[in-house]
């Protein structure tokens, strides 16, 4: 079958716009070199990046509000049996995307972008550009329990990675861009560019230096305005006065609730999903995770999706909307039902979002920690008040129950802080969101040692506590690193006479010994052979074979130092 002539001249006609491109780029980047400062050209190439990951993002969040926009009804009082499909809808579309479609495996989450930003893997597929996007607009909008921001911040970090890269940046350089798309993803999505710079320094690259700060706070400034410019609705909308001094007693509690249940998540999230990974067929842990979460989703509709709405009907207010579309409805107006309700979806979120993650969907736990939080701050903010002991105002309770959450998950006090402060614009929190986001982080890492990406890591033995720094650093170093390579290798047939003369020929005090493919068989030390090298009468009775034993131990080139 020939090729029909218009696709041979469509096919001409983008190689030569290709090679044109290729031609203006080229010309761009020596004039750039001759022309603009390093310097300078960082900051353009970090404005293009917060330009581009800001674009992302919104893209992302538009076109899960318009999956959920479909699936969502109008009346609350009726119950949506399609909360019980659609979770698996979306996941079964996510993992067919990436088998199918895509044909690549992708890593989720921000534990491996950790690990690989820590050993200076900083080169990311330029398919992740897109196919968390994909993934997860399909997991959380057809109802999946997770949220958007690592997809996005991973998207943004392979913008940043590929950008850098076409630009002929150096390793160090692509780093920074790389951090720059991953504050612009996170500026961009929560509108919150200091949070974006501050969660970079604080999880993302804690090594990184002080020098880097302009590049990071200018990209994630462009990705926010880009994101405010395309989707001018804000997240959660905080009305408040202030905080009032007799109130902070109840703010250092609230500080030590938020850190066993932060506690809580990182130990359950993990736990839910290796549950679902035991099953080595994808198609059984989707039906599996997907049925468990369609049953959370139907009993508890507020599990659906990131759970936003329900957070900022909380801040406004509006508690009874928990049990819209539920089975549970007609008890919407019963505090002590209601009480009970938000007590059970503190511990209910992050088992689904397992179930989500587990199943094969696409997403992080940002939007359930934050969750968690505003209902673990409106169930004790509610209950305080129910008493008549006391009147605190419940939205102050729920934003700061948000940033200690956040803070205790994610071992970041500062994003937890500024993420809250600037998502909600509730600045005059400051000093509750310290208190309680510095509790939560003292009383989680009481009991976790790790954050819930870096556990990850180190249940999988390839990361040390950042208090440990000599298990820090060797665990950032790989063998490969260190390796001696001024060895003379002798075969195990070689006779005695023939290894006293690599003997002469070497420096070292350990010969390896290796087959015809280079295979190491065993080693042989210069002590094993002092007693006979010199006694000519056995340099053609004894060979290398009868000399030789097995190293004390044997490691990987791809293995750690520690």
């Amino acid at each position: 079958m020939t090729t029909p002539l218009w696709i041979k001249d469509a096919t001409k006609k983008t190689s030569r716009f290709v090679r044109l491109g290729n031609v203006v780029l080229w010309k761009f980047i020596k004039w750039s070199s001759e022309n603009i400062k390093r310097r300078d050209f960082i900051i353009l190439v970090s404005i293009l990046t917060g330009i581009v990951a800001g674009i992302a993002a919104m893209i992302l969040k538009s076109f899960v509000h318009y999956l959920q926009d479909l699936v969502e009804g109008d009346d609350p009082s009726s119950e949506n049996l399609w909360y019980m499909i659609f979770p698996v809808i979306g996941i079964s579309l996510s993992v067919i995307f990436i088998k199918y479609i895509l044909k690549r495996k992708t890593e989720k989450g921000l534990s491996t972008l950790i690990y690989q930003i820590s050993r200076k893997k900083v080169r990311i597929p330029s398919f992740e550009t897109f196919s968390h996007m994909v993934t997860s607009g399909l997991t959380v909008g057809l109802g999946g329990s997770v949220g958007l921001e690592a997809p996005i911040i991973r998207t943004g970090s392979a913008i940043g990675s590929n950008l850098a890269r076409i630009m002929k940046l150096g390793r160090k350089d692509q780093t920074l861009i790389l951090a720059c798309g991953a504050a612009a993803g996170t500026g961009a999505i929560f509108n919150s560019p200091i949070a974006g710079v501050i969660f970079a320094f604080e999880v993302l690259m804690p090594e990184i230096g002080i020098g880097s700060f302009i590049p990071l706070l200018i990209s994630a400034a462009t990705g926010a305005v880009v994101a405010r410019f395309l989707y001018s609705e804000q997240i959660f909308f905080l009305i408040t006065d202030g905080w009032e001094v007799h109130a902070l007693p109840f703010y250092i509690i609230m500080g030590i609730l938020t850190g066993l249940v932060s506690a809580y998540i990182i130990r359950t999230v993990i736990k839910v999903e290796n549950l679902l990974l035991k099953y080595k067929h994808q198609y059984t842990r989707i039906l599996l995770g997907g049925i468990a979460l369609g049953i959370f989703i139907f009993l508890m509709p507020p599990l659906y999706g990131e759970g936003y709405l329900t957070v900022n009907d909380l801040l406004e207010g509006r508690y009874h909307s928990m049990a819209d579309h539920s089975i549970f409805y007609r008890w919407s107006e019963n505090d002590f039902f209601l009480l009970a309700f938000g007590l059970v979806l503190v511990f209910a979120k992050i088992v689904a979002s397992g179930f989500t993650m587990g199943a094969g969907g696409n997403g992080g736990i940002f939007a359930s920690s934050m969750f968690t939080g505003a209902t673990l701050g409106f169930v004790f903010v509610h209950a305080i008040n129910m008493t008549g002991l006391v009147e605190l105002r419940d939205s102050n309770f729920i934003a700061v129950a948000m940033g200690g959450i956040l803070s205790g998950v994610m071992s970041a006090p500062l994003t937890g802080v500024f993420i809250i402060a600037e998502v909600t614009g509730g600045y005059a929190l400051f000093v509750p969101l310290m208190i309680v986001s510095a509790l939560s982080y003292f009383v989680t890492r009481r009991f976790e040692k790790h954050s819930v990406f870096t556990k990850i890591l180190a249940e999988k033995g390839v990361w040390a506590h950042p208090d440990d720094r000599d298990a820090s650093v060797l665990m950032k170093m790989s063998v490969a690193d260190l390796l001696e390579k001024d060895f003379i290798s002798v075969r195990p047939e070689y006779t005695l006479g023939l290894f006293v003369k690599a003997i002469a020929n070497s420096r070292r005090n350990i010969f390896p010994v290796t087959d015809n493919e280079g295979k190491l068989m065993g080693i042989i030390l210069l002590d094993d052979v002092r007693e006979i090298m010199f006694d000519q009468e056995k340099y053609e009775e004894v060979t290398v074979a009868e000399i030789m034993h097995d190293p004390l131990d044997v490691v990987q080139l791809n293995e750690t130092m520690d």
